[in-house]
């Protein structure tokens, strides 16, 4: 995209009564300057306009930074902890509209005293100055808060260990998948990260994109919270209709011994382990939250697994350390779409054919990758 450069000298000259654009020049004389009080100059108008008509003469800096910063004319980053709050007034008494979060970009309406009136997302209102990075800070730090993304647009798509088709292939992605790129465009190759895999996908196949994350409304957020909400008791009224009571010893038999048993009878059930993983690719493309459970708001790999399998009445342990003792084993060679894939301090559903789906980072989130991407440390069947 072209970048408008335009010095504070140049602003300087128009309320003098000239501007100067290359390619072009305008005069205007003291009695025409008099009866308009701006130049109708392509590229500033608008920035003018605003500066007049709100009468903040302060705040023309905000557009007049030097050339090479021209797309930070009005864009500024958090920099503050988890969050800091939107306000609907500068002032610290004012109510909260939204909230700002540490890894959010907003555009700047407006510098006041020790304020700053921005929009992100939604959300419209009032920081502190002092938690937010603009101008030259920004252009320097921006690359920080950017998500560079490409996602896929063939059916399946493989991804090799370099940069072209002779390379090894070590796990292919399906169409819509997104994924994070760790580094730039090589060769019209992208490198990205899938699961723990590092490899490369052609921009054949991929369209990449680059985007921001923003702050949200107090409503929003507040209904965020309730999704939230609803899937943990939804998780657990699952877990506890899987109890059959008076019938312990046959649940102890089934799963085995150790912390890590399976809570309810999900052995003797007519779920399948390809109803499971049907039901788990639904999810595929939502968010990696650390600790989370929320199949579509957000979950972490032992989450994603104990909430698919709670929505079959079949309780699972929390952590991967205790899944290890889930049901019992079986070799890789013997495993069946459903069972647990086991990794030191990770968890998948094997799918067949030597893929898992799994929730694989922040990065990923939810998708599918080789089932042998690392060594495999157990394999449990719990239906």
């Amino acid at each position: 995209m072209g970048k408008t450069h335009i010095s504070q000298k140049m602003v300087l000259s128009a309320l003098a009564g000239m501007i100067i654009i290359p390619g072009s020049a305008l005069r205007v004389s003291a009695e025409e300057a008099d009866e308009q009080p701006f130049v109708q100059a392509a590229g500033i108008e608008s920035v003018l306009d605003q500066c007049y008509e709100t009468e903040v003469k302060d705040n023309i800096n905000l557009y007049l930074v030097p050339a090479e910063e021209g797309e930070y004319l009005n864009m500024a980053f958090s920099d503050t902890g988890d969050y800091t709050y939107i306000r609907s007034a500068p002032d610290e008494n004012s109510d909260w509209v939204g909230k700002l979060y540490a890894d959010s970009a907003a555009q700047v309406l407006e510098y006041l005293d020790g304020w700053t009136k921005i929009k992100s997302g939604s959300v419209e209102g009032y920081v502190p100055a002092d938690t937010l990075l603009t101008g030259e800070e920004a252009r320097q730090c921006s690359s920080e808060y950017e998500n560079n993304t490409v996602t896929v647009e063939a059916d399946v798509l493989n991804v090799r260990a370099g940069q072209g088709t002779e390379y090894d292939i070590l796990a292919q992605i399906s169409r819509g998948d997104s994924y994070e790129t760790v580094g730039d465009p090589v060769n019209g190759w992208y490198p990205v990260q899938v699961g723990s895999i590092d490899g490369w996908v052609s921009g054949e196949y991929v369209t990449a994109q680059t985007s921001y994350s923003y702050g949200e409304t107090r409503e929003e957020e507040e209904a965020r919270n309730a999704r939230e909400a609803e899937a943990v008791v939804q998780a657990e009224s699952s877990a506890q209709e899987a109890q059959i009571p008076g019938d312990e010893t046959a649940a102890e038999e089934t799963a085995g011994s150790g912390s890590g048993a399976v809570a309810a009878a999900g052995s003797g059930t007519a779920v399948t382990g390809q109803a499971v993983i049907d039901y788990a690719c639904q999810f595929i493309g939502n968010p990696y939250v650390w600790g989370g459970t929320s199949l579509t708001d957000g979950a972490d790999c032992s989450g994603f697994v104990q909430s698919v399998y709670a929505h079959f009445g079949i309780s699972l342990p929390r952590t991967t350390y205790d899944m290890v003792n889930s049901g019992y084993g079986v070799s890789y060679e013997e495993a069946q779409p459903g069972d647990l894939i086991l990794y030191d301090g990770h968890v998948g559903l094997y799918m067949g054919d030597g893929t898992i789906v799994n929730a694989m980072n922040e990065a990923d989130g939810i998708g599918i990758c080789n089932a042998d991407y690392a060594n495999i440390i157990a394999v449990r069947r719990v239906i």
